[in-house]
């Protein structure tokens, strides 16, 4: 239940960093018993505004007030002590230690203050009080490292609790759950909301923003562009304010395929995760993945790819049999591999676009041996221009770029080898909805010009959309096989599940 005053009041946030305005004069309030979305695309300013409230940069002006109380932070454990807690996409956790040790860390109970002594058995009665009041039943003596993902994420929301935090951010939380973990994650959102915190909630996910939120801001450019509540808005209404313009209404793409023109063919393929796995992807088609999280969608892809070492199968590229034992195989047959973890996968993050687009093909601009810059660069920029890659210029670190420019320069780096077949995994996770739509075009024409594409996704309507056929995955196998039409969403759904 919501308070009529707020608990937080973030008023006329600014923020500049060399050349850009990060933030703009923003404004944001947060109720008790309230969860709040906080929208934008890429580049919006969520991030910027999170980290001045949890104290991990400074406003140049503004002021935060809690419960009327003007606040200061010159560090996170400021933001801390006041009641404020963080739980980032990629989890802050001490992953050889256990989860009750993760709970409390540095608030350990201590038996022997002087000597440092932790009292093991009253660390562990806390821990499990904690989680009892999220209703989670785990192994609190098993490292974090072992537990999946979504009990992770648990683990870091039950350590902001037993601080006694009021407000919890969560950033992008659903971004690695199937979807009975995402409802796990709502049902205790919802008890948290309930009990009286105020809990922020950034997703690119607005399907579940309207399932899950109360209200919600939305940032453009770093500019505040208005405070709504949900079920008086639409999606359409949001994504309009987040991208500046209203987006064209989805369409179906399709594309000529001839039966006899396959480029790639798996046959009984079994590794780790995957059971006797066949289907052939013909060129100039992209053959969709579907399935729940663990149900070998992944594993399927990195076998395929000579990431893992099937068990046993066969492999044939364009009617030839190939023997695929490494990456560089996969890559040396033609094919390219978008991975799901673009960071740690897919880039170099601290080398320059140009060389990230040109790694594993620097021959084309190499002079004596040596990388020649301004071959390197053109290349860069003939991409850039193609892809439309939002970029300063060819020398700046890839890891400045937005979550779809790097995705774009992924592709890049693979359209640059040539690659006449793509393994794609989750190719939009993490972007923007206006980033989406552009990424699905590159998409398509790449599948026009007969490019073979095997795509993985978990948004069922992304895989509707740009499928011209569907596969559905359920405990390493393929469970079904559907050509996308209108209202077979259920029967997909039932065959995942």
């Amino acid at each position: 239940m919501t308070t009529s005053e707020p608990i937080l009041r973030m008023t006329a946030i600014t923020k500049r960093f060399p050349g850009i305005k990060a933030l703009d004069d923003v404004d944001f309030s947060l109720h008790a018993g309230e969860i709040h979305a906080l929208l934008g695309a890429n580049g919006a300013g969520k991030s910027t505004l999170m980290k001045i409230l949890c104290g991990s940069l400074k406003a140049d002006s503004g002021e935060i007030a809690m419960e009327g109380r003007t606040l200061t932070f010159e560090e996170p454990a400021d933001a801390i002590s006041a009641g404020i807690s963080y739980v980032p996409q990629e989890l802050m956790l001490a992953p050889t230690l256990s989860a009750a040790r993760n709970i409390l860390l540095g608030q350990e109970p201590l038996r022997f203050k002087a000597l440092g002594v932790i009292d093991e058995k009253a660390l562990k009665a806390q821990a499990q009080e904690v989680l009892d009041r999220l209703g989670m039943h785990i192994a609190i003596n098993r490292p974090v490292q072992e537990h999946a993902v979504s009990t992770q994420q648990m683990i870091a929301i039950a350590t902001a609790l037993f601080r006694d935090s009021r407000i919890l951010v969560l950033d992008e939380p659903t971004s690695s759950l199937s979807e009975a973990e995402i409802e796990r994650l709502f049902a205790i959102s919802r008890k948290l909301r309930d009990e009286g915190h105020a809990i922020v909630f950034i997703s690119h996910h607005l399907d579940e923003v309207f399932r899950i939120a109360d209200r919600l801001t939305v940032l453009r450019d770093g500019v505040f562009q208005g405070v709504f509540t949900v079920g008086e808005t639409t999606q359409d209404d949001v994504v309009a304010l987040m991208v500046g313009r209203r987006m064209d209404a989805a369409e179906s793409y399709t594309h000529e395929i001839r039966e006899d023109d396959v480029a790639l063919r798996v046959s009984h393929l079994s590794s780790d995760g995957v059971v006797d796995i066949s289907f052939e992807v013909h060129r100039g088609e992209v053959l969709g993945i579907f399935g729940q999280v663990g149900s070998g969608r992944t594993e399927t892809l990195r076998a395929i790819f000579g990431a893992d070492r099937p068990e046993r199968g066969e492999i044939d590229i364009l009617g030839e049999r190939v023997s695929i034992r490494s990456p560089q195989d996969a890559i040396f047959q033609g094919m390219g591999f978008i991975t799901e973890d673009r960071k740690r996968q897919g880039l170099v993050l601290e080398m320059s676009i140009g060389d990230n687009i040109s790694l594993g093909n620097y021959e084309p601009v190499m002079t004596r041996g040596l990388v020649n810059p301004r071959a390197r660069n053109h290349v860069a920029s003939t991409y850039q221009k193609d892809l439309q890659i939002k970029m300063q210029d060819p020398n700046q670190w890839v890891k400045y770029l937005s979550g779809g420019n790097q995705q774009k320069v992924i592709l890049a780096k693979w359209l640059n080898r040539h690659s006449k077949i793509l393994l794609m995994d989750e190719p939009t996770k993490g972007i923007d909805v206006g980033a989406k739509q552009e990424f699905y075009a590159l998409i398509n024409a790449l599948a026009e010009q007969g490019v073979a594409i095997l795509m993985v996704s978990s948004e069922l309507n992304e895989v509707m959309m740009l499928s011209d056929r569907i596969l559905v995955m359920k405990d390493g196998r393929i469970n079904g096989e559907f050509i996308p039409e209108s209202g077979m969403e259920e029967a997909i759904l039932a065959k995942a599940l």
